[in-house]
């Protein structure tokens, strides 16, 4: 019995003394865009640090919603009206936002209004006037809020962002990288690797003109904005830092991307691929749609426009189409409605207001995933490898649907093209082709063969960042150079410029040797 005893208590005195090597820091988490798709992503970083003791202060336009400990929430009150700015009818009925040009004003109309509305926030301007708060690192999200990398100024504490989108050329140079874009493609491209003449020109073309505005006029704008709200820390005689300046000061990049749908890129040890980190393992699924899923011996069938394109706004023309659709398949549907006024719903459909995508996902009977292409709900169907139909709408959905359907296990179909005879082609299509279900295995396996837990990775990125003070060994210093010290073209200039003046001084010496030859036999 002592023996047992003793055994206890040395197990005990370990388990104690494990914890208390365990650090906790004081982590600010900045999170001002308010798109309901990111903020969960987000949030399961946020359990995630707080469960491992972690102080967690979060600034967010949406409440966390559940109790957790360790956790400060500073609330934008009121929010960004993302849906009044960006009405769903627009989305629906426009198809403007598959323009490139249109997408990437998008994300800088999205970034320069969403990061003045936080900081004009009441909450966070009580919170900027503080001066009796200490951080040990600052955590944001990387989208084009870039005005509030000043927080890592003002509380001098090193810099993790995180990538909901993936990969995009700034990232690589803040990291001091350049992209060769003759052959990474634009965030916005959905070309593949070897691209011909005319894809490499227009990618040229795009990159050089998202390039020249986001360093002439987006974040100078950026820059201004942060100097409107931070202003007062000048007062301590220490200017304000450019914009630019911390961005470039980013200790690590956390980036939502995973290889089996972006294809491999130059990259940096502070470039972390951490695609999958949200999809946690499933759960036991609400009562009665556990028992619908369970009884469709026929298979299930997915369909969710994600949280922002809510189903529930749809024209009502097309709403009917869908129904009749799904009404005739043998297989069940559950279908992401918000709002109980469907009309006539088929015995073998079911709605929800709230449905726990991932864990439907998870479910061995489910057949096909009908999607909008967002980026967390691709990572899922690919992790758990269903077959996808696509309906994209903006932003990075259309380049994510097309390099899905070139993997082999997806198909697409735009809004504006669904009638009952062309969604009923693609599903039957999807539905009984066994290549389909084949490819969706094998790009499972693929997406979850990795050496390390992808939450795992950006927690020990985030601790190592803090433990070892910004981690400036790992920075490459390019990131201090300009494009023509990168690119050696000040090197090459000079080299010209010499031989230029070699040739000259040689033509020089020659032409005055012939004169004296010619002078000499002039005077015989």
């Amino acid at each position: 019995m002592s023996t047992k005893v003793s055994v206890v208590s040395v197990l005990i005195t370990l388990a104690l003394l494990n914890i208390a090597t365990v650090q906790s820091y004081k982590i600010l988490f900045l999170a001002p865009f308010n798109g309901p798709s990111h903020w969960f992503m987000l949030k399961h970083f946020i359990r995630e640090l707080t469960n491992r003791g972690h102080e967690v202060t979060c600034i967010t336009g949406i409440k966390f919603g559940e109790p957790l400990g360790n956790y400060t929430e500073v609330l934008i009150d009121p929010a960004y009206p993302l849906r009044d700015k960006f009405p769903l009818s627009e989305l629906y009925n426009s198809q403007s936002y598959s323009s490139d040009l249109n997408n990437l004003f998008l994300y800088w109309r999205l970034g320069l209004a969403t990061s003045r509305h936080g900081l004009e926030s009441a909450n966070v301007q009580n919170f900027l006037k503080r001066n009796d708060l200490h951080f040990d690192l600052i955590v944001s999200e990387q989208f084009f809020q870039e005005s509030w990398l000043m927080f890592a100024h003002k509380y001098n504490a090193p810099i993790v962002t995180i990538s909901t989108y993936g990969y995009s050329d700034f990232m690589d140079r803040a990291m001091g990288l350049l992209t060769p874009w003759s052959c990474v493609p634009h965030m916005l491209l959905d070309y593949e690797h070897g691209m011909n003449f005319f894809q490499r020109s227009y990618n040229v073309l795009l990159s050089t003109f998202d390039y020249m505005l986001r360093e002439y006029y987006y974040m100078p704008e950026m820059n201004k904005m942060a100097k409107e709200f931070f202003g007062d820390l000048e007062e301590t005689g220490v200017p304000l830092p450019s914009v630019q300046s911390l961005e470039k000061s980013i200790s690590v990049i956390l980036v939502n991307s995973h290889p089996t749908l972006a294809k491999p890129r130059p990259t940096m040890v502070t470039l972390v691929s951490i695609g999958g980190a949200h999809i946690r393992p499933p759960k036991a699924l609400p009562q009665e749609l556990q028992r619908f899923m369970d009884e469709a011996e026929n298979g299930v069938i997915y369909f969710s426009l994600g949280a922002y394109m809510q189903s529930s706004a749809m024209p009502i023309e097309k709403r009917k189409t869908l129904l009749k659709v799904f009404g005739k398949l043998k297989q069940r549907v559950i279908w992401k409605f918000e709002t109980d006024q469907i009309g006539n719903l088929p015995k073998n459909v079911m709605i929800s207001k709230w449905a726990p995508q991932n864990d439907i996902l998870a479910h061995k009977n489910m057949v096909l995933f009908i999607s909008h292409g967002g980026q967390f709900g691709t990572f899922e169907s690919m992790y758990h490898g269903v077959p996808t139909l696509f309906i994209p709408f903006f932003g990075d959905q259309h380049r994510n649907a097309i390099r899905a359907v070139r993997s082999g296990y997806a198909s697409k179909i735009l809004f504006a093209d669904i009638t009952e005879e062309s969604i009923s082609s693609q599903i039957h299509d999807l539905l009984y082709t066994e290549k389909y279900r084949r490819r969706a295995k094998e790009i499972s396996a693929m997406f979850r063969d990795t050496p390390v837990d992808p939450m795992n990775a950006s927690i020990y990125w985030m601790e190592y960042v803090t433990r070892h003070k910004g981690a400036p060994h790992l920075k490459f210093s390019a990131v201090k150079h300009s494009v023509l010290e990168y690119l050696l073209l000040d090197v090459l200039g000079a080299a010209v410029l010499v031989l230029v003046l070699l040739i000259f001084v040689v033509r020089r010496c020659i032409c005055k040797k012939s004169k004296q030859i010619v002078d000499k036999k002039k005077q015989h």
